[in-house]
């Protein structure tokens, strides 16, 4: 009876510390869960932060789907502003956009590009030289944004969705240094053009 009470309590005491080794290594396994989620965590906070070094153009150049209005901005001698201070909103048509535009206008990139004075009015009405973040600009509806061009342009918010002129807006708050950058879904054109 004797020894069937000692093998009881050393299997008890074995079954325990077999538990305390699976807790053990649950918890482990846990801390490097954490560990992986703080450095996923760094890293974001490292993008986010090498962004906001980088001015409104490289931001942009960074998307990858807004080349067009880069290459506008070049044709147009406008590059050089908007590597200065700001600040800058910039409401930058998707390559997409800028497509439809030109086959509506039955105009070729090459020959919107050469447009000169023209080309600066339409850039210049999807720029406004204040910081216009989304939290500002939902708050908006029914005002109008002076432009660089000096045009107006009208917001009108809807639930989520956000108009500036005929264009939603489908991308927000992409920060950079000297202003912040929304992305649309239209080429706006100013009133005048």
């Amino acid at each position: 009876m004797k020894y069937r009470s000692a093998l009881l309590i050393v299997i008890v005491g074995l079954l325990i510390a077999a538990c305390g080794e699976d807790a053990a290594t649950e918890t482990t396994a846990e801390m490097m869960d954490d560990t992986s989620t703080t450095a996923e965590m760094m890293d974001d906070t490292a993008t986010t932060a090498e962004m906001m070094d980088e001015d409104v153009l490289a931001v942009a150049a960074a998307e990858g789907d807004l080349n067009t209005f880069l290459s506008a901005f070049e044709a147009a001698g406008m590059m050089e502003d908007f590597h200065g201070e700001g600040p800058f909103t910039l409401f930058i048509p998707t390559d997409d956009a800028f497509s439809a535009y030109l086959e509506e206008s039955g105009m070729t990139e090459e020959e919107v590009l050469a447009e000169g004075e023209m080309l600066q009015s339409v850039l210049g009405y999807h720029v406004v030289t204040m910081m216009e973040d989304s939290e500002m600009v939902m708050g908006m509806d029914g005002q109008t944004l002076t432009t660089l061009n000096g045009a107006p342009l009208d917001v009108s918010v809807d639930g989520e969705t956000v108009m500036v002129g005929d264009a939603t807006i489908v991308r927000y708050d992409l920060s950079a240094s000297n202003g912040v950058i929304h992305v649309i879904d239209t080429v706006l054109i100013p009133p005048e053009a």
